[in-house]
């Protein structure tokens, strides 16, 4: 079975955003529940969900650089990531 168009984007989403927000578990000391909606208050996350950017071709790590240089308003290196 292959997936194709946007239901492959889809999956790939949803697989950066879920290691990314078991990464922000982790780091935070929150559970999913909580990373997920931290995750999802961002610009990051929405980046991630519009196709244009190629964000969900990136590593779960490299979304989490992001996610992290937003909260630290490092908006510079949030726009070179």
């Amino acid at each position: 079975m292959t997936v194709s168009g946007d239901k492959g984007i889809e999956i790939c989403q949803d697989i950066v955003a879920t290691r990314a927000s078991e990464m922000i578990s982790e780091r935070e000391g929150v559970g999913m529940t909580e990373a997920i909606r931290m995750l999802m208050a961002t610009k990051t996350y929405a980046l991630l969900l519009d196709p244009r950017s190629y964000l969900y071709l990136e590593s779960a790590e490299y979304v989490l650089d992001m996610f992290l240089a937003e909260l630290r308003g490092d908006w510079e290196y949030w726009a070179r990531a």
